[in-house]
């Protein structure tokens, strides 16, 4: 009997020592806590807005006929020839004075080629060069004349390179067209970058031609768009490059942005104020900043430094 009992009373205390284990077990699942984790973000500059351009003359002077002025116009340039300002490009004249011009310019080049050949035995041909050589001298003079005589000229503008064109009877095409040495790159800019465009404001620029990268400064902003349609509204801006580019060249240009743009769950809004929480290890500082939200981010323009660490989420550190 005695040892019944002291099976039961064993029995009792291991039922007894289970039940206190299993209860503490539960204690211990009930006071875990899930630690609260704060994720951060490094801010960085918006990326570049990258445009394509063409380098052209900045300045172009088209020498086109104007019948008001005289019948005929004669271009005292070749095509490819360097010109000066206010240096004579074409002159005016009737039609009667052309056709002498032209005669007395034939004449020249024919006896040149006289004198050219007669060189071959100059000593034999001495009279006959100095003879052709006079003539050819009082031709010159004539046709010095008649263009000083000339009402009506055109003069350049601008120092530069003249390009010859096909004539036109009408009077409606250019004969020719004079480009300025200075170049100016012409981007077209869409409405959602052109406030990030300004007057003097410093570009790069990289010639595709080249590979080399120089510095260029906006020089104008179109107020009114080249370009329309139902969803964009499209820009001129000029570019002035540091140094001298080819005519025609294609050029890839670069603008960089200052603002920084952050998520919108970053920002806290009081009393029409804009805040972020700075992180500094565990801490965080409440900042305020200034800047406007723009759909699903925040574009902030003071306040923040580029690779400055906010909370991603105001209310983890609210």
């Amino acid at each position: 009997m005695k040892k019944r009992w002291i099976i039961i009373a064993l029995i009792g205390a291991a039922a007894l020592a289970v039940g206190v284990v299993i209860l503490t077990g539960r204690n211990k699942t009930k006071a875990k806590i899930p630690e609260k984790i704060t994720q951060t973000i490094q801010v960085q500059k918006s990326d570049p807005l990258s445009f394509n351009g063409i380098s052209k003359s900045k300045k172009t002077q088209s020498i086109t006929l104007n019948q008001a002025l005289g019948e005929n116009l004669y271009l005292e340039k070749q095509d490819g020839e360097s010109v000066m300002q206010g240096e004579l490009i074409a002159t005016y004249y009737s039609f009667k004075d052309y056709n002498t011009l032209l005669d007395k310019q034939s004449r020249v080049r024919q006896k040149k080629a006289e004198i050219d050949n007669l060189k071959k035995d100059v000593q034999s041909n001495s009279a006959k060069i100095t003879a052709l050589t006079n003539e050819v001298n009082q031709l010159n003079k004539e046709i010095t004349k008649m263009r000083d005589a000339a009402p009506n000229k055109v003069y350049a503008q601008f120092d530069g390179v003249l390009t010859m064109s096909t004539s036109s009877s009408d009077g409606m095409k250019p004969l020719a067209e004079i480009s300025s040495n200075e170049a100016s790159v012409a981007i077209s800019v869409s409405e959602y970058d052109l406030s990030h465009l300004s007057q003097d404001q410093e570009v790069k620029l990289a010639p595709v031609d080249s590979g080399t990268k120089i510095k260029g400064t906006i020089t104008s902003i179109a107020t009114r768009p080249e370009n329309t349609t139902s969803k964009i509204s499209t820009y001129t801006a000029q570019i002035k490059p540091s140094e001298e580019l080819k005519n025609g060249s294609h050029v890839q240009v670069t603008v960089s942005l200052k603002e920084i743009k952050v998520p919108n769950s970053a920002v806290k809004e009081e009393d029409k104020k804009f805040y972020v929480y700075k992180a500094n290890g565990s801490k965080y500082t409440k900042k305020e900043i200034q800047g406007a939200k723009q759909d699903s981010y925040f574009v902030v323009t003071g306040g923040l430094k580029n690779n400055e660490s906010i909370v991603k989420n105001y209310k983890d550190a609210d």
